[in-house]
């Protein structure tokens, strides 16, 4: 039976008024763009905003939580040069992580961000200075939880990485170890050597991409999986996903043209 014209106007009325109070509310609440990308990206958006003397728009990206620290920790309207360094969590919580502060002097410290997601939104809730030791074994203890896992950033990876004893993706157990080099053209190249020198038969060359956690090594069709399980500035540790392997990485120096990786 068709809708009488009296219950099609109701029926219009509610829609309306749905519409106008979804955006209505949407106006009352505006949301910083940072707080919508990541946590990397609102801890960065903070460390800004406070470094310009933005107060107001820095505390909008928090909790309010009276265990955020980092304010009184940072000089206001003044370059520091601390800038995001790493950054790990789930859908929840994130941890996000600086690089060291200028002024420390009982060992390099760094801050460390605790963020919570609400209402589609990262918030920063805890902050607080730490020695980089004390910052490690946080993050290891909040990496037990199986769905954790690090926000990968490209630029973090570019650059020559070399790894003792070890399984690369397709190739046997390598006694001593390996070199991967990451080009900021996209392209790697994985070099393997044994005890008795270098092992051309097990080097790979390819494309390589970051993609939700992990480091993709595209080689001959094929794409090996490497889920990052721990960062920093100069340690790399990978697992690959599609077979058993593991590899931990330590940063050498730059590559320089012309030289053979």
């Amino acid at each position: 039976m068709p809708a009488s014209p009296t219950t099609l106007g109701i029926v219009v009325f509610l829609l309306t008024a749905i519409s106008w109070t979804d955006a209505t509310l949407a106006d009352d609440h505006p949301q910083d763009p940072a707080a919508a990308e990541g946590p990397r990206a609102v801890v960065a958006r903070w460390l800004e905003l406070h470094r310009t003397g933005n107060r107001d728009a820095a505390s909008a990206l928090t909790t309010g939580s009276d265990y955020h620290r980092a304010h009184v920790l940072l000089p206001s309207k003044r370059d520091t040069g601390v800038h995001v360094e790493r950054s790990l969590g789930n859908q929840r919580a994130a941890a996000v992580v600086t690089s060291a502060l200028d002024d420390a002097r009982d060992g390099e410290r760094v801050l460390l961000f605790w963020l919570v997601r609400r209402d589609g939104a990262w918030q920063i809730h805890k902050s607080d200075s730490f020695e980089r030791r004390v910052v490690d074994e946080r993050l290891r203890g909040f990496l037990e939880a199986g769905d954790v896992r690090w926000h990968v950033q490209r630029g973090q990876l570019v650059g020559r990485w070399e790894s003792d004893a070890c399984r690369l993706p397709g190739v046997a157990w390598i006694a001593c170890g390996s070199r991967l080099q990451l080009d900021d053209d996209d392209r790697y190249r994985l070099a393997a050597y044994g005890p008795g020198g270098a092992a051309p038969e097990a080097d790979k060359e390819g494309k390589w991409r970051v993609a939700n956690g992990q480091i993709l090594l595209l080689h001959q069709g094929q794409t090996h999986e490497c889920r990052v399980t721990w960062m920093d500035d100069n340690l790399l540790i990978i697992e690959y996903s599609d077979e058993k392997g593991r590899a931990r990485y330590e940063r050498t120096e730059a590559v320089e043209d012309g030289e053979d990786p």
